[in-house]
């Protein structure tokens, strides 16, 4: 269902239970970034997140872009929300507007 607002409600089967996920695109997230381009460190994130992506067809948890850069959870999840203000990637949220782990989506990749 999407919403004027441009908000997309997902409620699909989970097993034997119900999933519902709201969606809200970010309007920071479709605008391009005032810098351009990814820095050489965003491009390294961004690059592993494709080839986990596609290597094991999910996104990455945190904690394994945390395991194969070698730095601390604070760090991983600064430079996350660092790509998703620049519009790189988006993130799944739910219902209270927290973060669905392994919902990682790359969006743009200059």
């Amino acid at each position: 269902m999407r919403f004027t607002s441009g908000d997309e409600l997902v409620i699909r089967p989970e097993g034997d239970r119900w999933t519902a996920i709201l969606h809200a695109p970010s309007a920071r997230a479709n605008r391009p970034a005032a810098t351009g381009g990814p820095t050489r460190r965003q491009r390294e994130y961004i690059d592993f997140i494709k080839r986990y992506m596609h290597r094991f067809g999910v996104a990455p948890a945190e904690s394994d872009i945390q395991d194969h850069f070698l730095v601390s959870a604070p760090s991983v999840n600064q430079m996350i929300r660092t790509l998703e203000r620049k519009g790189f990637n988006t993130r799944d949220r739910d219902w209270f507007g927290k973060t669905i782990p392994r919902s990682i989506r790359v969006l743009r990749d200059d």
